[in-house]
Parts: C-alpha cells; structure tokens; sequence
C-alpha cells in the first residue's frame, strides 16, 4: 500500500494515571497546573508541551511522551492524595501508521467506525486489531493513527499490518 507508511516509535514513557473516587477534578486541577494539561475526555486525548493524555477508562488515564523522560516523579506529586500513578513505559510498544491510505488498511483490521465524522483527530479507543488489544488514537487529518500494544504482541500487530498492508516496519 503506497500511500500508507508505517514506523514503530521509540521509545515511549508511558505512565498510567488513576484518580481517587471523587478525585478526578482535583487531578485535574494539579495536573493542569503542573503540566498545563488537561486530562482527556471519554474517547479522547489531550496534548500540552510535549506530552500526550489519553483516555483509558473512567478516572483512569495515560500520560505519554516520545523518549526517555523521568515522568514518574513529577506525576506522583501532581497526583498526591488525589489518584496513584504508575510507570508502564517498558509494557508499551506503538506503531504509527500515516498517509491517505492508513485509513483503509485500519479498516481491515479494527471494529471501529474510521469515517471522518465518527473518528477525527483528538479521538481515542480501546478495541483489537488482529486479536491484539489496542489503544487506536487519530493524531491528525492526514491521517495519521498511532497504535499502542503491550509489547510482547508488538511483532504480531507489526505482522497483521504488513500482512493487511504490504508494509515494512522498521524502528524511528
């Protein structure tokens, strides 16, 4: 598929951030006043400065950033008596796919609505390609979608998405 590129990105920090019950606005206050991010909406996700919020479940989030970053430290002190967070950098592989053509080959392998009036970019979902558990997010219009997995599986989605797209995957 010509008009579809693929390409692992790494590495990722990855951190998994929960709140409290009844926290979440709390959080929120601190992690926008810290980071200057807002935390992401149902099926959404968020970016400030470099680092990304995903929507993983109620109250329950992922803040990202492409590289090696000691984010831990910096997010337990914004998550205080508020929520825990929980560095899962090394469980995390993602592969981006762009171009005209990514949209069709996520077709062949995701359940999901991909038309632009239903997954544009700043939307996020939890569902599988392949039989693998992914977090599809739209990062623009080109478009471009990252996929992350738990990185045991990531060969097995790279094998789904050459074999659905023709492409070779190689490592930014």
């Amino acid at each position: 598929m010509a008009d579809c590129t693929a390409r692992w990105i790494a590495p990722i920090t990855a951190v998994s951030l929960a709140a409290w019950p009844g926290e979440a606005p709390a959080l929120a206050a601190r992690l926008r006043a810290r980071f200057a991010l807002d935390l992401a909406a149902p099926g959404r996700w968020t970016q400030a400065d470099g680092l990304v919020c995903v929507w993983l479940a109620p109250d329950h989030w992922q803040i990202e950033r492409v590289g090696r970053h000691d984010l831990l430290p910096a997010l337990v002190a914004a998550a205080a008596e508020h929520g825990a967070a929980i560095d899962v950098s090394d469980a995390r592989a993602v592969l981006r796919l762009s171009g005209p053509g990514s949209r069709d080959l996520l077709a062949r392998l995701l359940p999901l609505d991909l038309h632009p009036r239903a997954f544009a970019p700043h939307h996020a979902a939890s569902t599988v390609a392949a039989h693998i558990g992914v977090q599809v997010r739209q990062i623009d219009a080109r478009p471009t979608y990252d996929l992350a997995c738990l990185r045991s599986y990531a060969e097995s989605l790279g094998r789904a998405v050459d074999h659905r797209g023709g492409l070779a995957l190689g490592w930014e």
